[in-house]
């Protein structure tokens, strides 16, 4: 491979075009620097973080566990008119987001378009 460019694949038809290799900057060596003189050093000693707390025996961990207070599954309290006022034609037909959800439900065939 030639020492001044790289060959890149370019386009879909599988040609190869020799490119220069653009010049590093100042902040590109710098970073390059850092990064380099910190995976010489240990992990630990490159973390300037504590943890929290001192690690929870096993058996705290029921301590912990999840309290079940309200019942799921009964979140649907119907109320017609509040469906008719979310849901309803006259809601639907007066924005245009609504108006994209009729055409949609039209282009698909459904039978009932609003409630």
């Amino acid at each position: 491979m030639a020492a001044l460019g790289r060959l890149w694949p370019r386009g879909v038809g599988g040609r190869f075009s020799l490119l220069q290799r653009p010049a590093a900057s100042r902040c590109q060596l710098r970073a390059a620097s850092v990064l380099s003189s910190l995976l010489e050093q240990p992990l630990r000693t490159c973390l300037s973080f504590k943890p929290a707390g001192p690690c929870p025996s096993p058996g705290s961990y029921w301590n912990h566990q999840q309290i079940r207070t309200k019942a799921r599954g009964n979140e649907y309290q119907p109320n017609n008119r509040k469906r008719k006022r979310t849901h309803g034609w006259i809601k639907r037909i007066s924005t245009a987001g609504g108006i994209e959800v009729i055409l949609r439900r039209m282009l698909k065939g459904r039978k009932s378009l609003t409630h």
